[in-house]
């Protein structure tokens, strides 16, 4: 989106809530915000909400200057530049996917209805706005613009196309009248699904093929893994238990020496026993030097870690038996074998999204083209002729 259709874009959306536009120029667009802007992009929550409470009228209107070039911004005016990827410019979009999600048109075709002063029909159309995604480790999106007749039933496709060709005004025009809906929206949405699913059908199903079998590559690898991982463990567990019998043998040696010293070292001391009246005074030792508490910043600048710091200060530690140690328990490895598998199919498994963008009831004096209605399906209904049997 250039910034040519940024302003086009806004300057759509502002003209749909009836803005009042303050200053048009060339490089910016100083705006008064009524009321549902101001809610949506005015970022005043605090002043919304005391004005509900305290039932006082709208009174202080936001007025807003929106640049649409970064190097030429007013002189004397606080601007805020407007490009697509702009805070504010985020919030137009949501609050244009909010209020502009369904609406009702009527086309309104010039010329006819006035010359002759005779009444003209229009026809109900619903217009949905659909996104087919085919999900699996990559990621394909189709987008659908069906529209479906409510008076004669048939569905045609790249209806918005077709839309955009016509001149519509949310008001019915003068000298029209709308004919009756033969079907309901709940009838209509049944209709779409099913073209849908005949979409899906046409579309070449080598993508789900393709997913399946790397999936089934990924589960290959993975149960070799922990095949390899259970033969592995039992000599692990011999080993361990060689390890620890090996250091109990060592520690019971140690444990002997040590022993058989302290007995030497006590025999030998009750001998060199001299009595204490006979010992020479040793003179006492200098004060060492004290050293002063450091703060957190000279710790920290000496070189010291802050932790460190803290421990040292009466930082307290749990001792490790009163951890509960019931959430730090390792994984078995069938837990994780199957956690893993999980993983795989979500992320591999084939799948089918279908989000609904947007939609409107539309009453058109025009018919689309022939050739954009889908083919009939045998059996259900006959879209050529626009009749269900």
């Amino acid at each position: 989106m250039q910034q040519q259709q940024v302003r086009q874009f806004v300057e759509r959306y502002l003209a749909s809530f009836s803005a009042h536009i303050v200053e048009s120029h060339p490089d910016y667009l100083t705006v008064k915000l009524p009321v549902d802007v101001d809610k949506d992009i005015g970022n005043r929550p605090f002043y919304r909400s005391w004005i509900e409470k305290m039932n006082i009228p709208y009174h202080q209107p936001l007025v807003l200057t929106f640049a649409f070039h970064p190097d030429r911004l007013p002189e004397g005016l606080r601007a805020e530049y407007l490009h697509l990827g702009a805070a504010r410019m985020q919030q137009i979009f949501a609050s244009t996917k909010k209020h502009g999600r369904f609406l009702c048109m009527y086309e309104q075709k010039a010329g006819t209805a006035s010359a002759s002063r005779r009444s003209t029909p229009l026809v109900p159309w619903l217009g949905i706005n659909l996104k087919v995604s085919l999900l699996c480790d990559k990621r394909r999106d189709i987008l659908l613009y069906l529209g479906i007749n409510l008076h004669n039933p048939r569905v045609v496709r790249d209806f918005t196309s077709f839309l955009f060709r016509l001149p519509l005004t949310p008001t019915i025009p003068d000298y029209f009248y709308t004919l009756d809906r033969r079907i309901t929206v709940a009838q209509a949405l049944q209709m779409a699904e099913q073209e849908v699913a005949e979409v899906l059908r046409q579309e070449d199903q080598a993508w789900a093929e393709e997913a399946r079998a790397r999936l089934q590559e990924e589960l290959a690898i993975l149960e070799a893994y922990y095949a390899e991982l259970a033969r592995r463990e039992p000599e692990s567990a011999e080993g361990n238990a060689e390890e620890a019998a090996e250091e109990e043998r060592e520690s019971a040696v140690l444990g002997e020496q040590s022993g058989e010293e302290q007995a030497e070292q006590d025999q030998s001391g009750q001998k060199s026993q001299t009595p204490a009246d006979q010992i020479p005074s040793m003179p006492a030792p200098a004060p060492e030097h004290v050293e002063q508490p450091q703060s957190s910043d000279e710790y920290r600048e000496s070189g010291g870690r802050i932790l460190d710091f803290l421990r040292a200060n009466g930082i307290q530690v749990t001792p490790r038996e009163e951890i509960d140690q019931q959430e730090w328990k390792n994984s078995t490895p069938d837990e994780e074998r199957q956690r893993r598998m999980d993983e795989l199919a979500w992320q591999y498994e084939p799948r089918i999204e279908v989000q609904f963008i947007n939609g409107g009831l539309f009453y058109l004096a025009s018919a689309p083209p022939a050739a954009s209605a889908l083919p009939s399906k045998s059996g259900s209904k006959s879209l050529a002729s626009g009749r269900i049997v």
